[in-house]
Order: structure tokens, then C-alpha cells, then sequence
């Protein structure tokens, strides 16, 4: 009859697209990258941010290290644009599966008023936001039993300020571990 006839066409027809598959995933803005052992990845820095503010602030203005040429716009597609994110390029060099210990990328000496903006910021809380292969970056610090804590949000922070002393340090130091 037509309806076993159909019902076996059915059959037939699943069975078929049960033996074809595939697995794959698409974000739009996203495309995988493989890197081979000494491959550069490259490491972009966003425009700081701050739970203290809702003024983003762009990562150069403030006396970091520049890359040779000066900063580069590194954004990947327009999402990011509108999105507000300002992805620049960095002067950190990070190659696959290569250790490097205690590179020297600049020296920058500040002038009070340089040094004056640095403090306002590292007391808004401002955080620095790194990208390498489209992940942000996260932070590994204690907590308040003196632990170690993963922060996975948010970036990692400029600096420290003390309220007792009003001193403000900077993070002048980074361990980029991959």
C-alpha cells in the first residue's frame, strides 16, 4: 500500500541522513587559528575599564609601553566597532610554546602631571583588558584567607591604591601564562 510504501521511504530517508554527519561550529567574527610550536600569537589590548566608572578609557592614554610605529586598531570585525571596544595592538611578543623570562619591553620616566593621571586611574580601579586569540584575560590573585583565586572577568587592574597612604603602585610587572 502507498502508506508502507512512504513509511519505508521514511525509514530510508533517515537511516540515510543518520549515516551523513558532520560537526562543526561557526561564530560569526570568530575564525580558528592553529599555531605551530614558535608561532607569534598575537596580543591586543581593549580599552581599560572600571566598575568605579562607565567611562572606558582608551589603553594608550596612559604611559604604557607603545609598539614600534606607534598603536595600531587591531579590531577583527564590526561587532567589535559598535560594541565600543577599541582592540589595538600591543608590544608584548607571545610566541606558542616558548618560555621567555624577564623581558625589558621600556623604560618611561613620568612627569607629575603623567604621573598624577596614572594614580587617578589605578584609584578608579581601572583594569587592563588583553586579548590573545580572541580570550580575554584573567587574573590570578588571593583571596581574603590568602589563597590563590582565578578571575575570570573583568581583566586584571592597573595598579594598587592604598587608602591609608594614598600611594597608588602600578602593576609594572606581568607573568603571561598561556
Amino acid at each position: 500500500t502507498t502508506m508502507t510504501a512512504l513509511f519505508v521511504y521514511l525509514q530510508a530517508a533517515t537511516a540515510a541522513l543518520l549515516l551523513v554527519s558532520s560537526h562543526a561550529f561557526y561564530i560569526p567574527g570568530v575564525q580558528p587559528l592553529t599555531f605551530q610550536e614558535g608561532d607569534e600569537v598575537p596580543m591586543k589590548v581593549n580599552a581599560m575599564t572600571s566598575i568605579h566608572t562607565q567611562i572606558p578609557k582608551d589603553y594608550y592614554r596612559l604611559p604604557f609601553c607603545t609598539p614600534e610605529g606607534g598603536p595600531k586598531m587591531a579590531s577583527e570585525n564590526l561587532g567589535e566597532f559598535l560594541t565600543g571596544n577599541k582592540i589595538q595592538n600591543s608590544v608584548y611578543s607571545v610566541n606558542m610554546l616558548t618560555e621567555v623570562y624577564c623581558v625589558k619591553l621600556c623604560q618611561i620616566e613620568l612627569d607629575k602631571l603623567t604621573a598624577a593621571r596614572l594614580k587617578i586611574h589605578i584609584k578608579w580601579g581601572y583594569h587592563n583588558n588583553w586579548i590573545i586569540d580572541n580570550l580575554p584575560s584573567a587574573a590570578v590573585g588571593l583571596s581574603l584567607d590568602g589563597r590563590k583565586q582565578k578571575h575570570y572577568a573583568g581583566g586584571f587592574p592597573i595598579g594598587f591604591y592604598d587608602k591609608e597612604s594614598k600611594d597608588a603602585y602600578v602593576y609594572n610587572h606581568v607573568n603571561i601564562i598561556i
